[in-house]
Formats: structure tokens, sequence, C-alpha cells
């Protein structure tokens, strides 16, 4: 799956290594977990990734096409193929990558394998609601506010609200 920045790829050697040492990026840290953060070692990356035989989820990594690069991940995870729905997840590892694309056009090659070539009906994520830029991208695809978990997130001493988002697929089609 390649689009014109980015494409979707499977973890290669040395990926698992780079994720554990660049994972302490504030912004994509605070994106991997709701709860107290563990850090992942090298094994633990490899592990998500390496599971090629679960039908329930499907991780790519987003590499750029100009230098091979490595960018991020994207994933489908809690896959339900008796109704066609499943989780939405990114993570852009550096504040260099952002704000650049690449995240719209993982986002984009990965929709386009949900729905046509896994056939699913409808993609769900959540989000944080203080992370302005990334709620700003998921309606940019479509994705549309289906409810709010108030005060689900502890940061920095506040209760913050998470945001739950969907999009199906004749919307995805449609837009």
């Amino acid at each position: 799956m390649q689009g014109q920045k980015v494409y979707l790829a499977e973890l290669r050697e040395g990926d698992a290594q780079h994720f554990a040492e660049q994972q302490w990026d504030k912004m994509f840290i605070e994106g991997l977990s709701e709860d107290v953060f563990h850090p992942f070692q090298a094994a633990d990356w490899q592990k998500m990734f390496g599971d090629a035989s679960s039908n329930e989820q499907f991780n790519f990594t987003i590499r750029n096409v100009a230098d091979d690069g490595l960018i991020g991940f994207v994933s489908l995870n809690d896959v339900l193929l008796k109704n066609r729905r499943a989780e939405l997840g990114i993570g852009i590892l550096s504040a260099k990558n952002r704000g650049k694309g690449y995240g719209k056009e993982a986002l984009d090659l990965l929709l386009e394998f949900a729905f046509n070539h896994l056939g699913l009906h409808k993609v769900n994520l959540s989000v944080h609601a203080y992370n302005k830029g990334a709620i700003t991208l998921y309606e940019k695809l479509g994705f549309v506010k289906e409810g709010t978990n108030r005060k689900a997130i502890f940061k920095d001493g506040f209760w913050m609200d998470q945001y739950n988002y969907g999009l199906l697929a004749d919307e995805w089609r449609n837009k």
C-alpha cells in the first residue's frame, strides 16, 4: 500500500529497536496508553507487529517513500469479522514528521485496506480531547464524533474527556 509520501509495510529488522528508542516523544507517548505508561522494550514492539497469525489485528509501519525512513505505525485492532468493525490506532514517532501529511496519507491507505480489502463496515477510534491536531485530521477524513467519555483521562493534574469517533464504509466512499 503506497501513497505519494508514505507507504505501509511490515516491521523490519531494527524497527522494533528504533520504536523502543524513539518512544519517549511526549506526544507519541501520551497516545500509547490511557493509563500508566510502561515503556515497551524492542521485544514488546516485535511481538505487537510479529503476530501475523492473528485476524484480530493488523499492524503496519509507516515509511517515507523518499528515503524509506521509519515514521511510525498504523493499526487496526480488535477486528470483529462478523460485525465487520475495527479500532484504529496511529503513532508518529517524531515531532519533525508531524504536520507534513504523513499521518493523513497513512490513514487513507489504512482505511482503503480496511474497507476495500477486509470488507469492514465501520472503523472506530478514541482520542483524547486535548489532541486537537488528531481530532482535526480525523474529522477531515470523515470520522463522526459519536460520543464523549467524560473526564476519563487524567493529565497534568486535570480530568480530560475522551472522544469516540466512527467512520462507516459508505461515508468513506462518498466523501
